[in-house]
């Protein structure tokens, strides 16, 4: 009972840092408020919890292998992707998905924000999935004996819906700062400074600090260049054949976007090397400018 109160304590300034980061990723504010936590079982969940909905899966850096879970059911997908997109949806396809990533992302980044910011150290997502699945929980979630569950109230504009929480004791002892209580031995990141991207003080030594960036070194990540942007209805896209033309939103000689897993963090020019295209760095994003413009996608 002690840690769900704590949770309980908690939760309030995560789900307002929340709101505030989908607001900013959304066509219209939206509030995540009224949360509540409380134990479970996963039998319980999974008696419960049927059909297919939208699955979050994450964890945070210090913990890599304590996988949480932010579900979403499908009548309040649909209705997301609805004020995002101004269409009423059918059913949740390849196109609702790709319409509500942004918002999923956005309550990932603002749960990280709102527990680092009550931890007062920098909390970073990894192993990030969004999918529109069957209910199923994590390995780690389906065999622990008890779970936190804590849910929230989402609004936004009229549309009203239930967004759930799913995390492991272990993980909840992490994010109410009772870490240090647990057997856990992953390496804590130190925080950088968001003027310069440079590391904050660090009172380890060089070498602590090497041992703990090992975690992070063999992690693959997705580089992508991006030329440009535009959005087509799907008569257009029916139409285009052999020879068609596709005007983005870039001139002709502006830099293109460098991404990593999705996200701005570079910008570069196009070269030839040999038969294979390139790309030259100009401009490296420093976190804040990187933050600003996650912030407005």
């Amino acid at each position: 009972m002690q840690l769900l109160q704590q949770i309980g304590d908690v939760l309030p300034g995560v789900w307002s840092t929340v709101s505030d980061m989908v607001s900013n990723s959304s066509p219209a504010p939206a509030k995540f408020e009224s949360s509540i936590a409380m134990s479970a079982t996963p039998q319980d969940l999974t008696a419960e919890l049927g059909g297919n909905m939208l699955m979050i899966q994450f964890a945070m850096v210090a913990h890599p292998e304590a996988t949480q879970a932010i579900i979403i059911r499908t009548e309040t997908v649909l209705e997301i992707a609805r004020v995002a997109t101004g269409v009423n949806w059918d059913e949740v396809d390849d196109n609702v998905q790709a319409e509500i990533r942004p918002f999923a992302e956005a309550i990932i980044q603002g749960i990280c924000m709102g527990v680092g910011s009550a931890l007062q150290e920098t909390v970073v997502a990894t192993g990030m999935s969004i999918r529109y699945q069957d209910f199923q929980l994590p390995d780690n979630l389906a065999h622990s004996p008890s779970l936190i569950r804590t849910q929230v109230a989402l609004t936004i504009q009229e549309v009203s819906g239930v967004v759930l929480w799913l995390m492991d004791e272990q993980c909840a002892m992490f994010i109410i700062g009772k870490d240090d209580e647990e057997e856990f031995s992953a390496p804590v990141i130190p925080a950088m400074t968001v003027a310069d991207g440079a590391l904050g003080h660090h009172s380890g030594s060089r070498n602590e600090f090497d041992s703990s960036m090992e975690v992070l070194l063999d992690v693959p990540l997705e580089i992508s260049v991006e030329l440009g942007r535009m959005k087509m209805m799907v008569r257009e896209v029916l139409d285009l054949g052999t020879g068609s033309i596709i005007e983005v939103d870039k001139a002709a000689g502006e830099p293109v976007d460098v991404m990593v897993n999705g996200r701005l963090v570079a910008k570069g020019e196009v070269v030839v090397i040999e038969d294979n295209f390139g790309v030259r760095i100009t401009e490296i994003l420093n976190p804040a400018e990187r933050f600003r413009l996650d912030s407005a996608a």
